[in-house]
């Protein structure tokens, strides 16, 4: 389990972070997860359901939100919730990265992930390693 600290992050929600890849692990704690998110030019973070709550803070691009089958245009200091058990995808239709840090409650990824691309994430949860820790689900 984590230590019980603080976590600084300073400038995080700051525009264009350029995070250079597709999901990131930042912390994850017992009851939460924050986790940094770069969504490429005319990609997408897939059509999905979580069981945990999600709330997604949008710092660069533009994008369509469709949550529960409504959609809704986004963009930078935008914020999105979707509660657990919604179908929901995120697709940018910008000319830039839409980028994002997302928080999870509880933590929905393992405590290590780093994601190169969309393709690379689908292939580690498909394949059972991009579980979150047992100590998270409490």
């Amino acid at each position: 389990p984590p230590r019980h600290e603080m976590k600084y992050f300073p400038s995080l929600l700051k525009e264009q972070r350029g995070w250079g890849c597709f999901r990131k692990v930042l912390h994850t704690g017992l009851y939460s997860q924050l986790v940094a998110m770069e969504v490429p030019v005319g990609g997408d973070i897939g059509d999905e359901t979580h069981t945990v709550d999600q709330t997604l803070l949008f710092t660069s691009g533009t994008g369509r939100a469709t949550v529960a089958g409504k959609e809704q245009p986004i963009r930078a200091q935008d914020v999105v919730v979707v509660p657990a058990g919604t179908r929901h995808q995120f697709v940018n239709t910008g000319d830039v990265p839409l980028e994002l840090v997302t928080v999870y409650a509880p933590a929905e990824h393992d405590a290590g992930t780093v994601h190169a691309s969309k393709e690379e994430g689908d292939r580690e949860e498909d394949a059972g390693r991009d579980e979150a820790p047992a100590w998270s689900r409490r």
